[in-house]
């Protein structure tokens, strides 16, 4: 392998110097350069690299191998020494790159494809159209099943029509492939009615079977099966795009015969390649048609126009550049001129036209074989798939940054949806290198010539006795001709260069094929220096020849593909695994293909087999073939080497598994029987709900603290705000809120009904300015960038926290409802409670950390007290007078609900019905959401009694939906991740277990029953909530690390930007910060770090004023702890947490620095005080 010293920059611009000469590499001079050496896809060896160096020997005296420099083209990588670079040959990255470089070589070094192969092939193309393709009568019953279908649907759906679209019209499919249809109903209807409506008119008709629903996909459809054909049919509704999509590619198929057998035959090599199912990572099957027609575009002598192009239109003006319809044989096209002045008329800002879908004259007459072989070559090699976008409306290099596109794998554009692509399927980069795997190799065995088809094969048959009991001496015997077929290549090898260049005037003669010559290596030139003498020029130049050779050795035929193009499965088997052959490439520096497998000889006829006369290639070729005796197949082991696609989680992005198998899907586990409940154990379940409530809820002298506060502010704020009116909402006013829970704020202003035609920002920027100067206030910070502007204050006595929004109208109206399902019924009060408990020790009611808010699983409490029979509670917003609902219109949405709860009674026929204990209902809330209730299915929604389907709302995409009763289009749950989801309902599912298996006497380690019923370890198995989404600075969703106000740099920003910088307030960020830099990571107080602590060390004793409540009651410990988890807000912490060991003595719960994270909740195992001490 001959190597060459550089005499040339690097590609980056610098030049290469010599170690330890104290200059940067782009400072060092010309006098270095002859001491850097090149390493490229060739070298196997450093050593051998300074063989191949020739100088005179005094100018090599006193140069150690050391002080040599290396440059490696294939990784832009330079290297110091030697001991490196042997290191970076051995690198698997090195050794990939310089497998892909001598690959790329090999395929550009093969020849084009003779008469006779070309014959071949457009018979094996010919014999997948027939034997795959669809035929006129399989089209036939097609569209006698879209008559079928259209008359069962009429009756429902009057004036609607359906439209076959897909394979089924462009003939690109298979005989077994689905019946797409597509239905136009009227405008009126939306597009979930239809289809549900759909699917329930064909479940009821006899001659559709299987019929159900996949409404959680890109596009909705619903699934059936026509009962006489057995076809599949998914039936879509207002699909616009990919009917357009079909029309356009049907009428291409129509006005160019040759596009079908090249679609059919990439699609059969995509099926049995594996790479065209959508689910496991592969293309979608329309996206192979629009690769073979962006092919025919840009081929030397194109068969198809582009749209663009024909129309006059630059590259630059893509953009502005739409496809709207068919006409004819025509494309409609719409180009919209950039509007740069607001004045100028729409309509003279755009143009319209028509483009050609073919030429009027073919200015190639290229075979279907020569163009399947250039198809392949043009992905394998030419087109720049990880840079360009595939785009049927140009045939100019179209770059992924004009589409704004991530430079990943493959892009295809749809035509008449351009902003999508259509591979994005192809999620995984193995996938897609697999893909490529794939095309070049069959690229390989499309490309061998034939050169004894009858000498050098013979037809299989099948084994004797004999030979079948001896197969290791029939492989024996079959070696010798092997040998002398892998001598014969052998010694063409020499002639690699003549052979190269008539391959190019070969490829110059042909129709469409890409010019693309062999690399000819111009460095070994600079292995001679200008003053050596002739013989040593002549000694030189015969070790160059001689490591020529050696060069395309790994091009030669090895033992593990001597097998590469078997016709029968039993040679095909004896083939090593996956595994096999890549520890054999990596052991043997990634093995090649050899030159033999680029001119050996395709299959044999294994029978006769007879054709009809082809239109895509003369009859006359296609015979020829046959009688010369060979033929290629379409089989597996041919395109992939034995190779297997990896499986990539659609969900997760992780390998090795499909979404039907992934971990992190939410599914319903099925639940183990409960065992029977005992009438003792449910009395100490309902102690525990009324214990959450009564220890939890605020009392009367808090509440009126929190009216006393709302006046001061409301005083204080109509000093600076002229006409400003405070209202409280929230928890401090719907019946569920906690001791100690953060003031919510609504500020209006008289004479002003609504927001409309208001600076909120400014309004909000000058509140924050006058809270300032309030003397019993701290921590103002205005939050100006969320969906609803606040002002976040703490009151400085108290040590309330509270916001105050501007015209936040539907949080008043959603407040007064709460308020109204709480005062129906004592056991809502008490359920709600118990559910904010658990969801607080379990971390999982923070929204701001990627959770539930308390308000949505407040909302799911009230929900299943609906959905019980008899109900608990009746659906408020369903009870008026008369046919038609009341319409109380804020904000654009209906706020009426039933106010009268005296007259109850009376309008509400289930009133007082449900007797159960509130135990009884909170057991079954947790079995209701575990074992019956299916997310995927429903939305958790208490403005009606009818079941709601995602479908209808539109939140296929989410997993746990939960509508707001006024504001339709919030969902609560549409911010929860996959993680998240799992493990809320993990502590759901332990809960239930918990709370519905009967204890005869609790464990030692639990002195009180709230801290069994309320262990974290136990409901969420000691793991922490996750934080994928959360920032790793202040533990909180909704931004970014750099945009974190707990940054320094930012909070200084916002208050210099924002309120003019107050210095005050700036010495109380200071101190806060201060503050949550030290802070105890064992009990969580931030007045001492862990070494100060007195828990840390052995028998201390936690000391009287300290950070927690020392109070001998179990449920105050409880309570303190959901008390201070509000409270806090410093940065989580990430790690694992550890689990703790249990002990006999008497526990007690301890919160630790971070915000309700189970990563910093520690648990204290030291004896707790006696209450008599």
């Amino acid at each position: 392998m001959g190597q060459s010293r550089s005499k040339r920059r690097h590609p980056s611009g610098e030049k290469h110097g010599a170690r330890g000469s104290g200059l940067h590499w782009r400072d060092r001079g010309t006098r270095d350069m002859d001491r850097v050496l090149v390493i490229d896809h060739t070298t196997t060896s450093i050593s051998e690299l300074l063989q191949t160096i020739n100088q005179p020997p005094d100018e090599t005296q006193g140069r150690t191998e050391e002080s040599w420099w290396f440059s490696c083209h294939l990784c832009d990588t330079k290297i110091d020494s030697v001991s490196r670079a042997n290191s970076h040959l051995r690198d698997r990255g090195h050794r990939r790159r310089a497998k892909e470089k001598r690959d790329e070589l090999m395929l550009k070094s093969i020849p084009p494809p003779g008469k006779d192969q070309i014959s071949a092939i457009g018979s094996a193309l010919e014999a997948v159209v027939v034997g795959e393709g669809l035929s006129e009568e399989d089209v036939q019953v097609r569209r006698g099943v879209l008559a079928l279908m259209q008359s069962v649907i009429t009756p429902v759906l009057p004036g609607s029509k359906l439209r076959l679209y897909g394979s089924s019209c462009t003939r690109f499919g298979f005989k077994d492939s689905d019946v797409n249809i597509d239905i136009q109903a009227s405008s009126s209807m939306h597009q979930p009615d239809v289809l549900l409506l759909v699917q329930e008119t064909l479940s009821k008709c006899s001659a559709f079977v299987e019929v159900h629903g996949d409404f959680h996909t890109r596009v909705p459809v619903v699934v059936c099966r026509e009962k006489q054909s057995a076809l599949l049919c998914r039936v879509s509704a207002g699909n616009d795009s990919a009917c357009l999509t079909t029309q356009f590619l049907s009428a291409l198929t129509s006005q160019e015969p040759r596009l079908l057998p090249l679609v059919l035959g990439l699609r059969h090599w995509a099926r049995i390649c594996h790479v065209d199912c959508v689910d496991e990572g592969g293309l979608p099957p329309y996206s192979l048609a629009l690769m073979v027609i962006c092919f025919l575009q840009q081929c030397k002598e194109p068969l198809l126009p582009a749209c663009l192009e024909s129309t006059g239109f630059s590259v630059g003006q893509l953009a502005g550049f739409s496809l709207t319809a068919l006409e004819g044989h025509e494309v409609l096209w719409v180009y919209s001129l950039p509007q740069a002045d607001t004045q100028v008329p729409i309509e003279s800002t755009v143009k319209r036209g028509k483009a050609p879908l073919v030429f009027a004259e073919s200015c190639s007459e290229a075979s279907v074989g020569l163009l399947w072989v250039e198809l392949l070559r043009f992905y394998s090699l030419d087109f720049q798939l990880q840079d360009r976008v595939l785009s049927v409306r140009t045939n100019a290099p179209l770059w992924r940054d004009n589409k704004d596109w991530p430079r990943k794998r493959i892009a295809i554009e749809d035509p008449f949806a351009v902003g999508r692509n259509v591979a994005r399927t192809m999620i995984s980069q193995p996938m897609f290198e697999y893909f490529l795997h794939c095309l070049k190799t069959t690229y390989k065995y499309f490309s061998h010539r034939p050169t004894h088809p009858t000498a050098n094969h013979k037809p299989p048959s099948q084994p004797s006795p004999k030979e079948s009991s001896t197969p290791r001496k029939a492989s024996g015997e079959a070696k010798p001709k092997a040998s002398r077929d892998l001598n014969h290549v052998q010694s063409g090898v020499k002639n690699l260069r003549e052979t190269s260049k008539v391959a190019s005037r070969r490829r110059q003669n042909s129709h469409c094929l890409a010019q693309e010559e062999l690399e000819e290596d111009e460095e070994s030139s600079d292995l001679l220096e200008e003053d050596d003498s002739e013989e040593e020029e002549d000694s030189e130049e015969e070790e160059v020849m001689n490591r020529e050779e050696k060069r395309w050795e790994p091009f030669q035929l090895t033992a593990e593909e001597e097998g590469l193009f078997a016709l029968d499965e039993e040679l095909s088997e004896e083939h090593p695994s996956d595994s096999e052959r890549e520890e054999e490439v990596e052991e043997e520096e990634d093995t090649l293909l050899s030159e033999e497998e680029s001119t050996a000889d395709p299959t044999p006829l294994s029978r006769p087999h007879s054709f009809t006369p082809s239109k895509y290639g003369s009859a006359e070729k296609s015979a020829e073939a046959l009688l010369n005796g060979f033929r290629y197949h379409f089989t597996k082991q041919a395109f992939t080497l034995g190779k297997k696609p990896t499986l990539v989680c659609s969900l997760c992005k992780r390998d090795g598994h499909l979404k039907g198998d992934c971990p992190e899907d939410f599914k319903k586990v099925e639940m183990k029987d409960l065992p029977t409940m005992t009438p003792k154990f449910l009395k100490i379940v309902d102690q525990v709900c009324e214990q959450c409530h009564k220890d939890f809820a605020p009392d009367e002298v808090e509440e009126q603290v929190r009216e006393h506060i709302l006046q001061d502010l409301e005083t204080f704020i109509r000093r600076h705000i002229e006409g400003a009116h405070l209202k409280l909402f929230g928890s401090s006013k719907n019946g569920f809120g906690f001791k100690q829970s953060d003031l919510d704020i609504c500020m209006v202003l008289e004479g002003q009904d609504t927001a409309m035609g208001l600076d909120c920002i400014g309004i909000i920027l000058s509140l924050a300015r006058a809270l300032g100067k309030h003397s019993g206030l701290k921590n103002i910070i205005p939050i100006i960038t969320a969906k609803v502007p606040i002002v976040k204050f703490c009151h400085v006595k108290t040590g309330l926290e509270g916001d105050i929004s501007l015209y936040n109208r539907l949080g008043l109206h959603n407040t007064e409802l709460l308020a109204s399902y709480a005062s129906i019924d004592p056991r809502v009060r008490q359920l709600c409670y118990t559910m904010k408990v658990f969801t607080k020790v379990c971390d999982i009611g923070d929204a701001s950390r990627g959770s539930l808010s308390s308000y949505a699983y407040t909302l799911m409490v009230l929900f299943y007290l609906q959905q019980r029979e008899p109900p608990v509670i009746p659906v408020l917003q369903e009870i008026y007078d008369g046919q038609t609902k009341p319409e109380v219109l804020v904000e654009g949405w209906n706020v009426y609900f039933f106010k009268d709860l005296k007259d109850l009674p009376r309008r509400w026929p289930s009133y007082g019905q449900n007797r159960e204990s509130v135990g009884e209902l909170w057991l079954g809330l947790l079995r209701f959401y575990t074992e019956q209730f299916d997310f995927k299915e429903r939305v958790i929604c208490v403005r009606q009694k009818d079941t709601l389907s995602p479908f209808q709302k539109q939140w296929t995409s989410k997993y746990i939906t939960i509508e707001d009763p006024f504001d339709l289009h919030h969902n609560l749950g549409g911010g929860l991740s996959r993680r998240m989801i799992n493990f809320i309902m993990k502590a759901f599912i332990n809960g239930r277990r918990v709370f519905g298996t009967p204890a005869k006497a609790f464990p030692p380690e639990y002195p009180d029953k709230m801290e069994y019923f309320f262990d974290p370890e136990v409901l969420t198995e000691g793991e922490v909530a996750p934080n994928d989404r959360c920032c790793r600075i202040c533990g909180k969703i909704g931004h970014f690390v750099k945009d974190c106000p707990m940054r320094k740099k930012t909070r200084s920003r916002r208050v210099s930007d924002d309120w003019e910088h107050n210095e005050r307030h700036m010495k109380e960020y200071d101190r806060l910060r201060k503050q949550e830099q030290k802070r105890c990571f064992i009990c969580g107080a931030n007045t001492h770090v862990k070494k100060a602590c007195p828990y840390y060390k052995p028998g201390g004793v936690k000391p009287e004023g300290g950070s927690f409540s020392s109070s001998p009651s179990s449920t105050n410990q409880l309570r303190v702890v959901l008390r201070e988890r509000e409270k806090q807000s410093s940065p989580q912490l990430e790690g694992k947490k550890k689990k703790k060991k249990r002990t006999k003595t008497n526990l007690t719960i301890v919160l630790g620095p971070q915000a309700g994270s189970l990563a910093s909740r520690h648990v204290s195992l030291t004896p707790k005080k006696n209450p008599t001490d």
